[in-house]
């Protein structure tokens, strides 16, 4: 005898809800390969099936597209299957639940994909992790709460799993690291079209790190960084094009007077 859960038995709660999921994937790749983004892999991860892609494009408009078009396939086939016998019916609430679920702004979800891309043009990529990490706790503990209360109501576990299962916000930092490293190395074409572009100066001490400075540049500015000994006299200046350079070729950790040969 099958297990139920709020009437509707386990299996057929799985089965639904892991076709959601590939179908929540393939719209994904659907969109990607619509504005020529190529596939990099497919594979099973323990929040379901994951589609990565090659390269992200570099407007935040088809990014986005890219990030929505999954909860948006899901919306539409719980539209379409609702018509349905109970299968399709079931079918129809799993898609509205996955479509839903991933419209959260929780990290690995399309809707903290989606938060950055709005937020980080806006705040720069501190401020955006520094809010959108805050945000994925208090999200994190109300679909714990709401999980225990699924679980004694209707007696389903999905969402209190679900919760469990999410990772925690190192791999959110290393996104927001490299969005924006990735828009800074596409500056230059932002640059050409808009042909006046304006500055930051940024003043760093001689003992910061690469990637301490590299988290301090703002989207839409070009960056020069005046570097200060510890009697506060200025001993050199970089660029952030010196900078992305840098990074590519030294670690993040490293002091920016050994890498540039400052104060020798």
């Amino acid at each position: 005898m099958h297990a139920s859960f709020g009437g509707i038995s386990l299996i057929d709660i799985i089965i639904s809800c892991a076709l959601a999921i590939v179908f929540h994937e393939i719209f994904h790749v659907i969109a990607a390969r619509f504005l020529g983004v190529a596939l990099y892999s497919f594979r099973i991860t323990p929040l379901g099936i994951k589609a990565r892609l090659k390269s992200v494009p570099n407007s935040f408009k088809k990014q986005t597209f890219i990030f929505f078009s999954g909860p948006l396939g899901n919306f539409l086939l719980a539209l379409a299957f609702s018509f349905g016998n109970d299968f399709f019916r079931n079918l129809s609430y799993a898609n509205l639940a996955i479509g839903l679920y991933n419209l959260l702004p929780i990290y690995p979800l399309d809707g903290v994909h989606i938060f950055i891309i709005v937020f980080y043009k806006l705040m720069g990529g501190g401020k955006t992790f520094r809010l959108i990490k805050r945000l994925s706790i208090v999200m994190k503990i109300g679909m714990a709460l709401a999980g225990l209360v699924q679980v004694l109501i209707f007696k389903n576990p999905s969402l209190l799993v679900a919760a469990a299962m999410l990772p925690g916000t190192k791999l959110l930092e290393e996104t927001v690291r490299m969005i924006k490293l990735s828009n800074l190395l596409n500056r230059r074409q932002r640059i050409i079209n808009k042909k006046i572009y304006g500055v930051r100066h940024l003043i760093a001490t001689e003992d910061c790190t690469l990637m301490e400075i590299m988290q301090k540049l703002d989207y839409d500015r070009f960056h020069i960084i005046y570097i200060l000994d510890n009697d506060m006299e200025v001993i050199g200046q970089i660029t952030e094009q010196q900078l992305i350079k840098a990074l590519q070729t030294c670690k993040g950790t490293d002091r920016v007077c050994d890498v540039f040969f400052l104060g020798i």
